[in-house]
């Protein structure tokens, strides 16, 4: 067994992380040849058959699933390294998009990271709705954005997942009406659709009655207690509290965070602090640090 060349580690990862060789060639710019061809050089090296046919797609092996984590890492590592010496060197302009209820929880440790990194980049930060940052990286006014899955065009890669929970005002009751007044973010939002089907799968009612596009909005409603909102468990705030299955609020589901990138120059740069944020998070979410 060789040590595998970083490039090698690269390609496999995003093959992975884009679901297909077709996909992951074009993100990585060669050919789909150039990419099995890789693939074949990473098995040599390793010793191990990494993917394997399961009718028209290709899943990993045992010694996929064993390689992809430590890939992860290794590549994590070689980046810090290649960071660590030329840092100082990387600039220019990039515009990062979060929907407002990530900028107070997931945001400032990622930002932290990318300023400890690349310290002479300057950073343009946007709050939207994922469903507007989604349509500002098609349209490339926007770089790098994080979105909530299943908002806007499908695509990207997940850094993270994050419970949703039912809250309501601590010492308010407005949860035992029938129908149950909401507050949800915008028409069509992700959040808005598992609320009211996970509350009409137990034989409750929803009545919205607020609807915002931004965690502001959604915050006031609770805090005012005039209504139940599904929100992320780490916006869970003082003041608020949340509500079980035993008093008629089912499980609601995890969301994954995921992270688009514009295709459009300067690419190299989109790319380095596009991937520089997917390791980070990923590190922060093993760790525990963008755990409740």
């Amino acid at each position: 067994m060789r040590a595998p060349d970083p490039d090698l580690l690269r390609t496999f990862v995003t093959i992975v992380d884009s679901g297909s060789f077709t996909a992951a060639a074009r993100r990585v710019r060669r050919t789909q040849s150039a990419v099995s061809m890789q693939m074949r050089r990473l098995e040599a090296d390793v010793g191990a058959r990494l993917f394997e046919r399961s009718g028209r797609a290709m899943k990993l092996t045992p010694a996929g699933e064993v390689l992809v984590d430590r890939a992860r890492r290794i590549l994590r590592l070689y980046e810090q390294a290649l960071n660590a010496l030329d840092s100082a060197a990387v600039t220019g302009e990039i515009s990062v998009g979060v929907p407002d209820d990530y900028a107070m929880t997931f945001l400032p440790e990622i930002l932290r990271r990318i300023v400890g990194a690349f310290p002479a980049v300057h950073l343009t930060i946007l709050c939207e709705p994922s469903r507007r940052l989604a349509a500002r990286i098609a349209e490339g006014s926007l770089d790098i954005a994080l979105l909530t899955e299943g908002e806007g065009s499908a695509g990207g890669v997940v850094v993270h997942h994050e419970e949703l929970v039912w809250v309501t005002a601590a010492h308010a009751q407005v949860h035992e009406q029938d129908p149950v007044p909401i507050a949800v973010f915008h028409s069509g939002d992700v959040f808005r659709r598992y609320a009211i089907q996970q509350l009409e799968e137990t034989g409750r009612r929803a009545r919205v009655i607020v609807t915002s596009p931004t965690f502001a909005g959604i915050r006031a409603a609770v805090d005012a207690g005039i209504a139940v909102a599904p929100i992320f468990r780490r916006n869970v705030r003082a003041g608020m509290r949340m509500l079980t299955v035993e008093e008629g609020y089912p499980h609601l589901p995890s969301l994954g965070i995921v992270l688009q990138r514009a295709d459009r120059e300067p690419r190299e740069l989109i790319d380095r602090l596009a991937n520089h944020v997917i390791d980070s998070a990923r590190e922060l979410s093993e760790t525990g640090a963008l755990s409740t």
